[in-house]
């Protein structure tokens, strides 16, 4: 072989050595944290089982679904009354007393204040009622009631200061609301009245059954939209107004009248199984077919 071929033949072989002994670095670089996770029992040949550091049970925790401070929205209108048990059952009394005037010495929040309950958000009193408040000295009441029960213990306590319309007052004030307010938002609160037809309109009317819309709003700020209405939503304002069919005058305390209206469509003023019944009901009317209209010949 002549010398260059084989001064080049030798510095192949070098850069061949290089290149395998770059390669077995690698190698043990990739294996490290395999090898650390071995020893370190995190995985093995003959256990496949996982640990979390902290875990409750070795393997995942039992709160691991129970999520964070996020509220957990009902499955049907809280029930004002199911709540009074709960206020009871609780001893909610000692603090707030039974018609939600402070105790003297253990709480300073009016219960029964019109002024109060009126700028409360339903979801913040559960956030409360549920997790607590920093600063605050309160029960945390997460694990201790089901979020059913806690819905019902708000509204309950809203109900101290102002109390869910009751039957005959829904159906007092339903033609006003047919007359004035279902062309939108439709006779059961959905937002899907006539108008609606076609998706025509735009921003969609608001659906009073949705329990994170409605329950993230004041009455305040509901009176608000009714008296004042919402620029550039479509929204009219109604504070001042009169219905003359109806003999309705619109003023002050006819608009919080009906924020207890839309407050109706996510909120009951029967005990649990009762509204479940109501609506069972009311679902079996919708599905039957439309009575004929067609005069008879």
């Amino acid at each position: 072989m002549s010398p260059s071929k084989l001064n080049m033949a030798t510095r192949v072989v070098k850069q061949v050595s290089a290149l395998r002994a770059d390669f077995k670095v690698s190698v043990v670089l990739t294996l490290i944290p395999v090898i650390v996770a071995i020893s370190m029992g995190l995985t093995a040949c003959g256990d496949s089982k996982v640990i979390i550091p902290g875990a409750d049970n070795g393997l995942v925790s039992t709160k691991v679904t129970m999520g964070g401070n996020e509220p957990i929205w009902p499955n049907d209108d809280p029930s004002v009354p199911d709540g009074g048990g709960v206020y009871q059952a609780q001893n909610c009394a000692a603090c707030h007393g039974v018609d939600g005037k402070p105790v003297a010495g253990k709480s300073t929040v009016d219960f029964s204040s019109k002024d109060w309950g009126r700028q409360q958000k339903p979801v913040d009193e559960y956030d409360f009622v549920t997790f607590g408040k920093k600063g605050v000295e309160h029960p945390k009441m997460q694990g201790v009631l089901r979020p059913s029960q806690i819905w019902n213990l708000v509204f309950y306590v809203r109900s101290l200061s102002t109390a869910p319309l009751t039957d005959a007052e829904i159906a007092d004030v339903l033609p006003v609301f047919g007359a004035n307010c279902a062309v939108c938002h439709g006779t059961k609160g959905y937002g899907n009245g006539p108008l609606m037809k076609g998706n025509t309109l735009e921003p969609l009317p608001a659906n009073f059954q949705s329990f994170p819309r409605f329950f993230d709003r004041t009455d305040d700020v509901l009176w608000d939209h009714i008296a004042n209405g919402i620029k550039w939503e479509g929204m009219p304002n109604f504070l001042g107004k009169v219905d003359k069919k109806k003999n309705v005058t619109f003023d002050r305390d006819y608009c919080y009248k009906l924020v207890g209206f839309v407050r109706h469509f996510h909120e009951s003023n029967k005990t649990e199984a009762a509204t479940k019944e109501a609506h069972q009901k009311e679902d079996k009317e919708d599905k039957q077919p439309p009575t004929s209209t067609k005069p008879q010949t």
